[in-house]
């Protein structure tokens, strides 16, 4: 006589999809305990039954219809009966690892490069439709576990997985060294991809990661791709640096020649003169350097050079020269006076600014640049005619006190 079992309850653990009661003899008033998460089916004959959701249930003719029909139970009283009572745990299953157990080979679309790799990772399963499952997978089995399940997919997930991974690569010409970086964009899509299938045996994924990329580190073809990857990046990163480099230097050359030239103007107005009154002594220094009967049409150049950048104090100094060229000479008073003609008939010098030292246009009364009159007359004693060459209370000539002063 068979032993009839008074509670029918899961006792599997959480790692486990469906498992099989080991019990097959039951009476119809048998308490059936589903707890949460979970689901129980009645399975006779190679079909599935009756179904329960969590919550405590005496078997009775009304809640087993299906079964009752099929094994025509009587409508009252205890009466046995035999069949399979499978519980499904519908809890997500997470953690379940993956792996490609070959090379995925694919063209690196940067270079047309053929290149293999590998991939793994983790994902996580949920029984979504329990009859599904029961019917395409379970069969005879007494325990579907994470085991059996990464075993029976594991066909299907490794064609898949390879197809897809080689797709992406190439759709979104992702670099073979910027994988790492697309991680999350593989198990996206990857993920979109493949819940179609798992959904065909009844059975959610919930998540798809990929956490590895295994590249053919080693590979001589793939480190000669390599060196010449980074080498090419490298040499790029070098150029911008000298780049950068020479931008500062020059940067730093140009603010030293401002500083410069800011130090002489300051220079010069502490000191009492232009830029235009220091060309002109520089003229006249150059000019005086120049002796001998030889040189003579050299210093008359000079005189008049003279005379056109400093202005009065050309003038003045031109006089001078004027006098020491004729005792470089050997002229008399006569030939002296007689270089002015050949002064007037040279072509004109270029006029400076005594103010900032620009190149004036011809008879230009501003400069362009700074906005200085030009040409002013140089002061001069009213009582001898004496031109000042720079500031003072008395004429240097005569002691007459300077109109300036007065």
């Amino acid at each position: 006589m068979p032993d009839f079992i008074q509670i029918i309850e899961y006792e599997g653990d959480n790692s486990t999809f469906i498992w099989k009661h080991p019990r097959e003899d039951f009476n119809t008033m048998s308490q059936l305990i589903v707890h949460e998460s979970q689901e129980a089916i009645f399975f006779k004959n190679g079909q599935a039954l009756d179904l329960f959701g969590p919550g405590r249930y005496t078997l009775e003719t009304q809640n087993i219809p299906i079964l009752r029909r099929l094994i025509n139970l009587p409508t009252d009283g205890k009466t046995p009966f035999h069949c399979e009572v499978y519980f499904i745990n519908k809890v997500e299953q997470m953690a379940i690892k993956w792996g490609t157990d070959s090379k995925i080979q694919y063209i690196e679309p940067t270079y047309n490069f053929p290149i293999s790799i590998g991939a793994s990772g983790e994902m996580s399963l949920r029984v979504e439709d329990s009859r599904k499952l029961l019917l395409k997978i379970v069969g005879t089995e007494d325990v579907l576990d994470q085991a059996k399940v990464v075993q029976f997919f594991r066909a299907f997930l490794m064609t898949k997985v390879k197809a897809y991974i080689a797709q992406i690569l190439k759709t979104n010409a992702i670099h073979i060294f910027e994988i790492d970086e697309h991680l999350d964009q593989f198990s996206m899509e990857l993920k979109e991809r493949l819940a179609p299938d798992f959904m065909d045996y009844g059975i959610c994924l919930e998540r798809f990661f990929v956490t590895t990329v295994v590249k053919p580190d080693g590979d001589a073809q793939y480190e000669r791709f390599k060196d010449l990857y980074f080498r090419q990046y490298a040499d790029v990163a070098e150029a911008r640096l000298r780049q950068q480099v020479e931008i500062i230097d020059q940067q730093t050359q140009a603010q030293k020649i401002v500083i410069e030239s800011q130090a002489i103007a300051q220079k010069r107005v502490q000191e009492g003169y232009t830029y235009g009154q220091e060309r002109g002594f520089d003229v006249a220094e150059k000019a005086a350097e120049n002796e001998g009967a030889g040189n003579f049409s050299s210093a008359g150049i000079g005189l008049g050079m003279v005379a056109g950048v400093g202005g009065a104090v050309g003038n003045a100094v031109g006089g001078v020269f004027q006098n020491a060229v004729g005792s470089i000479s050997g002229a008399g008073p006569g030939q002296a006076q007689s270089q002015p003609q050949a002064q007037a008939q040279a072509p004109s010098q270029p006029q400076f600014c005594d103010n900032c030292g620009a190149v004036l246009a011809p008879g230009a009364a501003f400069c362009e640049q700074c906005g200085t009159p030009q040409n002013k007359k140089a002061p001069s004693c009213l009582n001898c005619g004496f031109v000042f060459e720079r500031e003072g209370k008395f004429c240097p000539k005569c002691g007459a006190r300077r109109d300036d002063e007065r």
